[in-house]
């Protein structure tokens, strides 16, 4: 087998839209694989390594200065990005993996890259597909990665992509060609331990106990499933355009009677996507708990439910409000030129905003808006979505918010644009 190329990673970068010579960000820890990725592709494109310190263990920040000192000796650009704030005690590689993801894209936005790329390659597919059956996952969650996913600012010019040009690649090939190139990469010592799933799954890969257990047969079965899954997404996305109205507020009309029009596995993934839609926003709940959520909501005298922050509300003519959960909103964040809140809005805002700050509106801002001389009997927002819209405060005084035309502040003005998209494939 021919060594992994720079011409092999280029005509696939290409592929998903980076021309040769282009700007590209790369996820880079200074393991092999997001190395060998980064070498191969700075010779054909403008490339930015980025490493994100979590902060997590001791070590972390020594890790993300090696990545450093390796990119100057290669006059590779690099930036260490931190995940500063309170750390969660519960799911923190979930919670790492979006900080992480989140980091990146932001960087990615203020510096004009349209493209972000990782080192994901054969044996991940394997691994995970092992992992997930072991855990019963369904169809959507043994398919493969997909290629390319959306990671900010859909449909603008900030747009950021998140692109897996080394899907096809085996890690021995990575690891080869940085032997090749004499390259020393990082190993983390938890890729060792057997207190992880993953290890056992990769030692087990490693000496299969059957013929045909081997990596690149579970990537191509994971392959086909990924085919699955796409079939599936877009008669999904069918009813939903049938069966949603979304709102540019981040809240959706869910029409009840649409529950039973198509096969439930399709219904339950279009529940799915409104939960990220109005919930969360990243990733989706599991399969049991939107089972036990669909037969809420078509149950007799539903009088409402809570998933993944999303809201379920009956309304009217057999209508369903989904909704983001006021509890779950982000907290108080300062309010600069460009910031994101929530993980659902972003605000441009001008003028002077120093010592301002955004957060839901909350009950004591309805209470301002209701008190003030303002008149909003025009409003058709439901009370339940104001509550959770973004909102300019200055300390505890209510000073603007923006979806409703409210503004108690002079020679300032907030642009604030949905980040989310409910239909992300047809």
């Amino acid at each position: 087998m021919s060594l992994l190329s720079a011409e092999d990673v280029k005509s696939e970068v290409s592929r998903h839209g980076v021309p040769s010579g282009g700007t590209l960000a790369i996820a880079v820890s200074g393991g092999a694989d997001s190395l060998a990725l980064l070498l191969l592709a700075a010779k054909h494109f403008e490339v930015t390594a980025l490493t994100v310190d979590h902060g997590l263990r001791e070590g972390s920040a020594a890790e993300a200065a090696a990545v450093a000192n390796l990119c100057k000796r290669q006059r590779i650009a690099h930036e260490i990005l931190h995940w500063r704030g309170e750390k969660p005690v519960s799911n923190i590689q979930a919670a790492a993996r979006e900080a992480r993801y989140s980091l990146m894209a932001s960087w990615c936005q203020e510096h004009g890259i349209r493209h972000l790329a990782t080192a994901h390659h054969r044996d991940d597919q394997a691994e995970t597909l092992l992992l997930r059956l072991a855990r019963g996952s369904g169809v959507y969650g043994l398919a493969a990665m997909a290629p390319t996913r959306m990671l900010a600012g859909a449909g603008t010019d900030a747009s950021v992509t998140l692109i897996r040009p080394l899907l096809s690649v085996a890690k021995k090939e990575l690891t080869d060609y940085l032997v090749s190139r004499s390259a020393e990469w990082a190993e983390d010592p938890s890729n060792q331990s057997q207190a992880y799933d993953r290890v056992k799954i990769r030692q087990l890969l490693e000496n299969p106990p059957v013929e045909g257990l081997n990596g690149e047969r579970l990537a191509a079965t994971a392959g086909r499933l990924r085919r699955t899954r796409d079939a599936l997404e877009h008669y999904e996305a069918k009813w939903l355009q049938r069966a949603v109205e979304t709102f540019d507020e981040g809240y959706a009309i869910l029409d009840r009677g649409a529950l039973h029009a198509e096969p439930e596995e399709i219904v339950l993934r279009g529940l799915a996507s409104l939960c990220r839609f109005a919930g969360k926003g990243v990733y989706v709940p599991r399969m049991e708990k939107l089972m036990r959520l669909y037969a809420q909501l078509s149950a007799e005298g539903f009088r409402g439910q809570t998933l993944y922050g999303a809201h379920f509300t009956p309304l009217e003519d057999e209508k369903i409000l989904v909704s983001r959960e006021l509890e779950g909103c982000q907290g108080a964040t300062s309010l600069e030129e460009t910031t994101s809140w929530d993980n659902r809005f972003e605000i441009l805002a001008k003028g002077d905003i120093d010592g301002l700050e955004i957060r839901a509106v909350g009950d004591d801002g309805w209470r301002q808006m209701k008190a003030s001389d303002v008149d909003l009997s025009a409003n058709m927002v439901p009370r339940q979505v104001v509550l959770t819209l973004p909102a300019i405060y200055a300390g505890d005084e209510l000073k603007a918010v923006p979806h409703l035309g409210y503004g108690k502040i002079k020679d300032f003005s907030a642009q604030i644009g949905l980040i989310r998209t409910i239909i992300t494939k047809m």
